[in-house]
């Protein structure tokens, strides 16, 4: 089957910048896929190496391939770059330092077969793992457990990354929040965002490896996040609704603090705008002592 005449059934989302040297495992891997009715769809986050070329250098015959390029701006304003481009009825989003198992697109449309015309489904999670094949999550209680991020992973403090795969109309119709000379804003607003409207199937096996290099949003850590306080603020905003338990809105409260102070904005008026001033109030000297050790 000629590739532009195959169905598109899953959009798998790659936003990179300066990874290019990356990119050729993350196709090697969509080469090996047993399923080949999925797009990769490339955002170039303004890099300024060899990205481009790299790609097209890259053989296409087995997958339909797009490449798309736009000003620096951070991985969020990647991914809302990438709507008019989705062409899947599912998006999952791989990362450029990652790769998928070879039956991963096949168990993500085997899976979504049964739950596909269930509006009340938002998508599918599913485990990843290192290189060295170190789940990074704990395992759901059951094969296929319906439940949503807020409830399952977030009140009962189930961390570690996953892979989420979500409809293509709910990913399109979230927009990244952007600030002026910040590059990051936490993809968790998105999950927090759907939760509150559906569930997810969370799925007991891994399909996503992870290589955290250096240099990545990941390892990057808390220095790169006092470097975007506006958008960690929003961040933290985000968890501030009657669904998350009183505890964890305390943490994100203090955190809403130090944010709020690496913003150098005044420290009073982002706590008004905060949605929860009276936490990030009663909290603010915890905040401020913890600013004062990461700054330093």
């Amino acid at each position: 089957m000629e590739i532009m005449n195959r169905e598109i059934k899953i959009t798998v989302l790659t936003p990179t910048y300066n990874r290019g040297h990356l990119l050729a495992k993350l196709h090697e891997s969509l080469a090996k896929q047993t399923i080949k009715d999925f797009q990769w769809l490339i955002i170039d986050d303004g890099s300024t190496d060899d990205t481009a070329r790299i790609v097209e250098s890259l053989p296409n015959e087995k997958f339909y391939m797009e490449y798309k390029k736009k000003e620096n701006g951070g991985k969020h304003t990647a991914l809302n770059f990438s709507h008019p481009y989705i062409k899947g009825d599912l998006v999952v989003i791989v990362d450029s330092d990652d790769y998928l198992t070879p039956n991963a697109i096949e168990w993500i449309l085997d899976d979504w077969d049964k739950y596909k015309t269930d509006k009340t489904i938002s998508g599918l999670s599913y485990l990843k793992m290192t290189t060295e094949r170190v789940i990074l999550s704990k395992k759901p209680p059951e094969p296929y457990f319906i439940s949503d991020f807020i409830t399952y992973r977030m009140n009962k403090n189930i961390s570690g990354d996953q892979c989420e795969v979500i409809r293509s109309n709910l990913f399109k119709s979230f927009i990244f929040p952007v600030f002026p000379q910040e590059r990051f804003i936490s993809e968790g607003i998105l999950w927090r965002w759907i939760a509150k409207r559906y569930k997810t199937v969370y799925r007991d096996i891994p399909i996503y490896i992870c290589e955290y290099l250096e240099g990545g949003l990941t390892k990057s850590g808390r220095k790169f996040r006092m470097k975007n306080p506006h958008g960690m603020m929003e961040n933290c905003k985000s968890f501030f609704i009657p669904e998350i338990h009183l505890s964890v809105k305390i943490k994100e409260a203090i955190l809403y603090d130090v944010y709020a102070l690496a913003s150098q904005k005044n420290i009073f008026k982002c706590i008004s705008e905060s949605t929860a001033p009276f936490l990030c109030s009663l909290f603010l000297p915890v905040g401020c002592a913890l600013y004062i050790k990461w700054s330093r």
